[in-house]
């Protein structure tokens, strides 16, 4: 094994029956708060009224800030800020999903620092590492995708540009998060099946392009990864069951904080940061789903390439239970059993389903060089990967009949 640092500061309540003990956390953090929420879901299932409730019993106030878009703008993320420095807030509390949760990460810094602007802090941005800190920051997760509730990143996004880009510290982990699947009972089916698909994502990263040295991690990722695709199906015929949706939440919490890649070397976050460049180019794009489109094409360009076929080979084993042939057939057979679970699932599309058309694929990989190169013109998966092996991924998605074409 490698050696590692992992700290994970965030206090977790899981179940709706730990509501008292969360609560009763906060006020360590202040007497006065910005709620931040998206576009009034949670107003509507009625969960706003029940932190309301539970606030008010702790004598916390409360300054709500309502229109956090998914795939966040810098922007609106200005305004929250702005309008938590006037108010004079002690601390933030996150109540959606993850692009709520991402926002009041950037907005817990802008009001520690007294900034006005999220985005030259980001990932390629002339000031990026140069926030100081964050206010405390407490998340109740409405959607099981991003593990934000654990993490120390937020992505943000800038239309005006085109551009999606992280912002990323120690400080900006959250000190409390309440995972109450009851909050989950009421996701759409196309929501829960991105949020799976983002999920896998988390351990997918590291486990193809981060070598072998960590038995453990990779059992630990396998456990995730066979939590999510077992339940995924159960909860597309049932969806306000809560235990399913318990473990799906629990499954994303434990995707990203940390303990996946506990042991293993270093590896890139080279699918998210196509998939950024590509939602960056279409805020519209939901994260998973465009995960999802990636997974068959960035795969099989791996194995075209001879990337990672052993990863992928193992997974083959330990999935779906193939181990019959080469190391090469195995890979493309779990390759295959996966893009059947993505078709069981409604998750295998195109880019241009999405609004993506083949002629901003130039553009896309061009912004995602240059934002995530690190100032070289390629990113890094188990090799270089160039602009033009970006556009080939790209185009390898268009081969990508969604089921309607295939019946």
């Amino acid at each position: 094994m490698n050696p590692f640092e992992l700290h994970i500061p965030t206090r977790l309540f899981f179940g709706k029956e730990k509501a008292d003990e969360f609560f009763e956390q906060l006020p360590t953090y202040g007497s006065k708060l910005l709620l931040v929420i998206g576009g009034g879901s949670v107003r509507k299932l009625g969960y706003l009224d029940q932190v309301k409730e539970h606030l008010a019993k702790k004598d916390i106030e409360l300054v709500l800030f309502e229109g956090i878009e998914a795939n966040p703008h810098s922007e609106t993320i200005n305004k929250a800020a702005q309008i938590g420095k006037s108010e004079d807030v002690d601390f933030v509390l996150a109540l959606g999903g993850g692009s709520v949760m991402d926002a009041s990460k950037a907005i817990a810094g802008l009001i520690h620092d007294d900034l006005d602007d999220i985005w030259p802090y980001t990932v390629g941005g002339p000031k990026y590492r140069q926030i100081k800190g964050a206010l405390p920051v407490a998340c109740i997760p409405t959607t099981a995708a991003t593990a934000s509730e654990v993490t120390a990143h937020a992505v943000i996004s800038n239309p005006e540009v085109k551009g999606k880009s992280p912002v990323s510290y120690p400080f900006m982990k959250p000190s409390a998060s309440w995972l109450n699947p009851a909050f989950h009972t009421s996701l759409p089916k196309t929501t829960t099946r991105d949020g799976a698909s983002d999920i896998l994502s988390h351990v997918f990263e590291n486990y193809l392009l981060g070598g072998s040295d960590s038995d453990l991690a990779d059992r630990y990722s396998e456990g995730v990864m066979e939590t999510v695709m077992d339940t995924l199906p159960k909860l597309d015929l049932d969806p306000e069951n809560e235990h399913l949706r318990g473990q799906m939440l629990w499954a994303s919490t434990m995707a990203l904080n940390g303990m996946q890649i506990a042991g293993r070397e270093p590896a890139p976050f080279t699918l998210h940061n196509l998939e950024h460049a590509l939602s960056g180019q279409n805020p519209d794009l939901a994260h998973g789903r465009g995960l999802a489109i990636l997974y068959p094409a960035y795969f099989r360009w791996l194995l075209n390439h001879d990337r990672a076929v052993d990863r992928m080979a193992l997974l083959a084993k330990r999935l779906f239970g193939i181990s019959d042939g080469s190391q090469k057939e195995n890979a493309l057979s779990f390759i295959t059993h996966f893009e059947g679970w993505l078709k069981q699932n409604h998750l295998y599309e195109r880019l241009s389903d999405q609004g993506i058309s083949p002629e901003a694929f130039g553009s896309v990989a061009d912004y995602a060089i240059n934002i995530y190169g690190g100032g070289k013109d390629e990113l890094a998966a188990a090799g270089p990967l160039t602009r033009e092996n970006i556009i080939e991924i790209f185009e390898m998605t268009e081969q990508q009949k969604p089921e309607a074409e295939m019946a």
